[in-house]
């Protein structure tokens, strides 16, 4: 069965609502909006990177279930580096 995921953002001056669904569960992610009031205070590159860390958290929170494994706390780094240029691709991501 495939998982369908979506993930909308309303943004308008000075706010923005974020709303995010899996398979018809929705629930709400708060990101302010960015200072001079236009578009999001966190970039698409810190967000792409925050869904990288998300991931390797969930999956060693599901494995470790998996193998009767107690993890108390998770603490995930993603980090990595973009040329100055819009558009350009992420590069050295661990």
């Amino acid at each position: 069965m495939m998982i369908n995921i979506s993930a909308k953002i309303d943004n308008w001056r000075d706010g923005q609502k974020i709303i995010l669904t899996t398979n018809n569960h929705t629930h709400e992610l708060q990101i302010p909006a960015n200072e001079n009031g236009n578009g999001s205070k966190a970039n698409g590159g810190e967000t792409l990177f925050l869904a990288l860390a998300t991931c390797y958290c969930n999956d060693i929170y599901r494995e470790a279930k998996q193998w009767d494994i107690e993890v108390t706390q998770v603490e995930v780094t993603c980090e990595g580096s973009f040329e100055p240029i819009p558009g350009s691709i992420a590069q050295g991501v661990t």
